[in-house]
């Protein structure tokens, strides 16, 4: 007699199956993940020039598509010809060249005026500032000395502290610095390989950006047909959709940040040229740049540009510090909110918390593509929590929720229901409370 188990047994040993193998994932996980690691960070390094060409072709496709709808389509239509419709997909190729020509022009231009306009005197303010970095330390030395000449043992602990740092500095440089010159030499040119391999990698990525925007409905097409051939018209459905979040989420996210940091190193340097500001390109430059980096990036931008200004003349860097502040309290409430918009749906704990955790994993890219990855996982969760809540009749709003003590038998029990007193749902005095009520 054979042995036919039922559909009850079936799924059972499905559960059991499925429950082993993500025990030993989560186990693999634990115990070599280093490995796992690894293979990740090499396998993104080989696809690098693929990544820098989907971020370019993300950040030129709103171009792409203004110049198409607003520009070229309408000349088209002017002498009849409609190069949407199904009839006219030759046409419709032959615009898609002109408008991809027309975006990369722009995007070349703008990348030479970036290089010719801002790049020479950021090198040369460099060039400036290692040059006098002698003259920058007596400056601070004199500061220190003369901000307590009229307090004789204040001044006399200043000189201590200064005599001790130039030791220390003295010291750390002759023990460390000169005998790990080769080693530092080393990671210099490590450096500089790394930049020439960036170029590289830039410049495939945007060659890559041409064919991915030549292509785009084409991929969309091919997603949509194996989404449609393999799976249910509900899942298909819901799979197609997500991809549209993702898209218009890091669209949105990504453009509306470079344009929001334009604008406030544009501004920085309109600021600090009025103020007066040693350096005023450089230090616009790293306020513009840091600025790409939610949350911390007008910290770290800050921080950065006055030091290097307090160096110089202290008295600037406190200037260039109250006109930071007032600019990113701008681009905080006015600018960033008007050209961001809510694109990510995220509450400032959670941007925080992605910065940290993608920062951690994937470094200075994390720190800037963290926020929209997040936004995207924080969504589809919700869409699997809210599935589930509504599968057992249960309301998905979180304003109930955050009112909602205990839920028993399917029914809410409120926590402001001084009958709803199971499983500690009635809050207990603090220590605090205690203390002050004694």
């Amino acid at each position: 007699m054979k042995f036919r188990p039922d559909k009850n047994q079936i799924k059972w040993g499905i559960t059991i199956f499925l429950t082993a193998a993500c025990i030993l994932l989560f186990s693999f996980i634990v115990y070599k993940g280093s490995v796992i690691a690894h293979g990740l960070s090499g396998l993104m390094g080989n696809l690098m020039a693929i990544i820098a060409g989907i971020i370019i072709a993300f950040i030129l496709s709103p171009i792409l598509n203004f110049i198409e709808r607003y520009i070229l389509a309408p000349i088209y239509r002017h002498y009849g010809i409609d190069v949407f419709s199904d009839g006219n997909y030759d046409k419709n190729r032959k615009m898609r060249k002109i408008s991809i020509f027309i975006t990369m022009t722009i995007f070349v231009l703008a990348l030479y005026a970036l290089i010719i306009i801002i790049v020479p005197q950021v090198v040369e303010s460099l060039k400036t500032i290692i040059r006098n970095l002698p003259v920058y330390g007596q400056n601070i030395e004199d500061f220190m000395r003369n901000l307590f000449r009229n307090d004789p043992q204040m001044q006399k602990n200043a000189n201590e502290i200064i005599d001790k740092v130039q030791s220390e500095l003295q010291l750390f440089t002759k023990n460390k610095i000169l005998p790990e010159i080769g080693s530092i030499m080393q990671k210099i040119s490590q450096f500089a390989i790394r930049i020439v391999t960036g170029i590289l990698n830039f410049i495939i990525g945007a060659i890559v950006s041409v064919y991915l925007m030549y292509q785009k409905e084409n991929l969309s097409g091919q997603f949509k047909k194996i989404c449609y051939a393999f799976f249910s018209e509900r899942i298909a459905n819901e799979a197609v959709g997500e991809c549209r979040f993702i898209y218009y989420t890091f669209i949105g996210f990504i453009t509306g940040k470079l344009l929001d940091s334009l604008i406030i190193g544009v501004l920085c340097f309109i600021g600090t040229k009025m103020i007066g500001t040693p350096f005023p390109m450089l230090v616009s430059f790293i306020v513009g740049v840091t600025n790409i980096i939610p949350f911390f990036g007008p910290y770290l931008g800050a921080f950065f540009g006055c030091i290097l200004v307090f160096m110089i003349d202290p008295l600037q860097a406190l200037f260039l510090l109250i006109f930071i502040i007032i600019l990113q309290q701008f681009d905080g409430n006015i600018l960033g909110p008007k050209i961001l918009g809510d694109s990510t749906g995220l509450s400032s704990f959670w941007v925080i918390f992605a910065i940290m955790f993608f920062g951690a994993v994937w470094g200075l890219v994390g720190w800037i593509i963290g926020v929209p990855v997040f936004a995207v996982l924080y969504h589809l969760l919700a869409r699997i929590v809210n599935h589930f809540l509504r599968v057992k009749k249960l309301p998905d709003s979180l304003m109930t929720f955050r009112s909602t003590a205990y839920i028993e038998n399917g029914k809410i029990h409120s926590s402001k229901d001084p009958s709803s007193t199971r499983f500690f749902s009635q809050k207990r005095p603090s220590a605090w409370t205690k203390f002050f009520r004694k």
